[in-house]
């Protein structure tokens, strides 16, 4: 059975699907999903991350956490943990790992834990980052009780969403269902009190809009800041995403070109724009904090991401001098990934900003 027949046997037998489990299993089923049996990074799959664009953002991460260790009272390497949620094929982690043994050993030497559902990519990782061993975890509830100093890159957009239309006076689901052999996006009927509270919607709907909800992305956000709140560290989080749910987001991509989200199942990326303000809502409510999110071209500008390119250009070597210079560019301008990618912190409750986050609190 292939992913297109397995969803047409779920809603033939339980009616439309919510488009979070939908995705779910699209990108995740562990015998036909997208992640389950290819590698979809860089430039022979279907989408380039920053990591996979240069060097220059992992070195510029582990900077950073090598500041909020030492803010944080320079724990030893074995009475802290690094995590890493979605780390693929261990592009990012490596070029951290790498910075870590030279500017704060003791991170490099400390125990790393990732969150990974697919096979296939913790196959991929245990090979890439070798001679590192690596713990996974199969619930974040498994996290040793140590400070955390921790990241996520393009992990939330991949978690599933649920889409509320405000439709006929009153919030319906937005869910996919079969016709004439095609998905089709459809409405359900409305939502109960409960699913209303649950999903925090707008007060003051307007006919035809649209809101986004993530439960998977609530659930997981208030572990990791219970044990943020708890044991100390630091996360931080880095996606595409907006400031509220309102909108559609929905998207697919394949080949690098964008894909229709409904149309080929299984052989695509489908993710969403991460709603950083329910993530903050999560955050609260687990007494942590969650600093921003800021433009990921701001953050890096801020914490030196110019001065680092500058050491590392080769005027003799034009080619590499380019590539650089470009990479530079893409991470950063505002017309790439600069201004539409947003990163934010995730730490215990308190004040004050730390390096990279000066406009957040504009």
């Amino acid at each position: 059975m292939n992913c297109r027949d397995f969803l047409e046997t779920q809603i033939a037998t339980d009616g439309p699907m919510q488009i979070d489990r939908f995705m779910q299993i699209c990108l995740s089923h562990p015998d036909f999903g997208y992640y389950g049996s290819r590698d979809p990074f860089g430039r022979g799959g279907d989408f380039i991350t920053a990591p996979e664009i240069s060097q220059l953002f992992g070195e510029m991460m582990a900077g950073f956490m090598a500041y909020l260790w030492n803010a944080s009272g320079q724990p030893a390497a074995s009475d802290m943990i690094r995590f890493e949620a979605g780390p693929g094929r261990g592009t990012l982690f490596r070029d951290m790992h790498k910075t870590y043994q030279k500017i704060t050993p003791s991170l490099s030497k400390a125990p790393a834990y990732f969150l990974e559902a697919s096979e296939y990519l913790r196959t991929c990782l245990t090979t890439e980052i070798a001679p590192e061993v690596p713990h996974f975890l199969k619930t974040l509830s498994d996290l040793p009780p140590k400070p955390l100093f921790g990241i996520a890159n393009e992990f939330f957009d991949a978690l599933g969403v649920r889409q509320a239309c405000f439709n006929g006076g009153c919030w319906v689901w937005r869910c996919i269902d079969l016709d004439d052999g095609k998905f089709k996006f459809t409405h359900t009927t409305p939502l109960s009190q409960a699913e209303l509270q649950a999903a925090s919607l707008p007060p003051s709907p307007e006919e035809g809009d649209i809101y986004e909800t993530s439960p998977l992305s609530d659930t997981l956000m208030h572990t990791l800041s219970q044990h943020i709140a708890q044991y100390g560290g630091g996360f931080l989080i880095c996606d595409y995403g907006k400031s509220d749910g309102y909108g559609d987001s929905l998207q697919a991509v394949k080949a690098h070109a964008k894909a229709e989200v409904l149309a080929d199942p299984g052989a695509c990326d489908i993710t969403h724009l991460v709603d950083f303000s329910a993530l903050a809502r999560q955050a609260q409510k687990a007494k942590a904090r969650l600093i921003g999110p800021v433009e990921q071209g701001a953050f890096l500008t801020e914490i030196g991401i110019q001065a680092r390119a500058e050491a590392l250009r080769r005027p003799e070597q034009p080619e590499t001098d380019r590539m650089l210079l470009a990479a530079l560019d893409r991470l950063c301008a505002p017309q790439q990934m600069g201004q539409i990618f947003k990163v934010a912190l995730l730490v215990p409750d308190g004040a004050g900003l730390p390096p990279g986050f000066a406009s957040a609190g504009d």
